[in-house]
């Protein structure tokens, strides 16, 4: 080989400059789409851990703001043992007081009607009471409510009358001697409008509080105290949002758990009647704040983003005297 050619094979070659430069280059574009890489990755595990701590606690405040709205009782605060709560701060709380807040609200929905009684066969108002109720058959729980004679009333009993597509109805508090004991008004017979209603309930359990020093409780005593969020002692997770109808057995009623509609809950008691400029309850709405954080790690070591509704929900319709 002489001297040229080995000259020109030189010169096609690289030399070690130029290939470190080459090397560096593509490390750096390299280490570019990683970043680009890792990035997508911690997004995408960020938005599926929000995804999962807004999902189901959304689908339960549909669920509950549907039935509040369709409420015709006023709402009945209620704490962790189905207690009733007080609704107005007490009297001597400044002006401007938060109003209290509770685990849980109550109230009743029509289940069926209008139905109406006529030509009841109990003159004397002795028990029971016909209601021509077509092909529903009221359980033991319900409430009946005849809005004309203020008879509101829990049915302890239920059986099919001896006329085709009527109920026999037993009350808990014999408030069908009302009914029997009422002028005739319509043909010469005995007539109402009545409905039958459940009483249901929402109510926040189950869940744990947890020591951390930069939570939203302080435990005062036996009892766990909402403070500004980051100054406390303790926070509350992996509450759940249950649903509740009222039954009736063994003389006495009671609340039957029929469903659980949110998990992952971080806030114990979320519900509150709001006040109006005055300071007294305004009944019209049930105020709700309500956050969702599932405490549980993605595969890439996120918690679940807290999800908060902070709203007023008005229910739009009352038929009842009593909640």
């Amino acid at each position: 080989m002489n001297l040229r050619a080995s000259s020109q094979y030189r010169l096609l070659a690289f030399t070690v400059a130029e290939m470190m430069v080459a090397i560096g280059v593509v490390g750096l574009l390299g280490i570019v789409f990683f970043q680009v890489l890792q990035s997508g990755l911690v997004l995408s595990a960020k938005n599926t851990a929000v995804n999962a701590a807004h999902g189901e606690a959304r689908q339960g405040i549909l669920r509950m703001t549907r039935d509040i709205h369709a409420s015709i009782s006023v709402p009945q605060l209620r704490d962790v043992n189905f207690a009733i709560v007080s609704s107005t701060p007490a009297p001597n709380a400044s002006p401007g007081a938060t109003p209290p807040t509770a685990a849980g609200v109550s109230f009743q929905n029509i289940a069926y009607g209008p139905n109406y009684l006529w030509k009841d066969p109990s003159p004397s108002g002795n028990s029971p009471i016909m209601i021509k109720d077509g092909s529903y058959a009221p359980e033991a729980g319900m409430r009946l409510i005849v809005p004309f004679w203020g008879v509101e009333d829990t049915i302890v009993k239920q059986a099919g009358a001896s006329q085709a597509s009527h109920s026999n109805i037993w009350l808990a508090n014999q408030q069908e001697q009302i009914l029997g004991n009422k002028s005739p008004i319509f043909g010469g017979a005995t007539y109402a409008i009545t409905y039958y209603t459940n009483r249901i309930m929402y109510l926040v359990r189950n869940g744990q509080y947890v020591a951390d020093p930069k939570g939203d409780f302080n435990l005062v005593g036996t009892e766990y105290v909402q403070v500004a969020p980051g100054t406390g002692a303790y926070h509350y997770e992996n509450g759940e949002l249950h649903y509740y109808i009222q039954k009736y057995a063994n003389n006495a009623t009671f609340w039957q758990d029929k469903a659980v509609v949110a998990r992952h809950l971080s806030s114990p008691k979320p519900f509150s009647v709001p006040l109006n400029r005055y300071g007294s309850s305004d009944n019209k709405y049930v105020a709700v704040a309500i956050s969702a954080r599932d405490p549980k790690s993605s595969n890439r070591g996120y918690l679940a983003t807290a999800s908060l509704l902070n709203t007023q929900i008005d229910y739009r319709s009352r038929l009842t005297i009593y909640q």
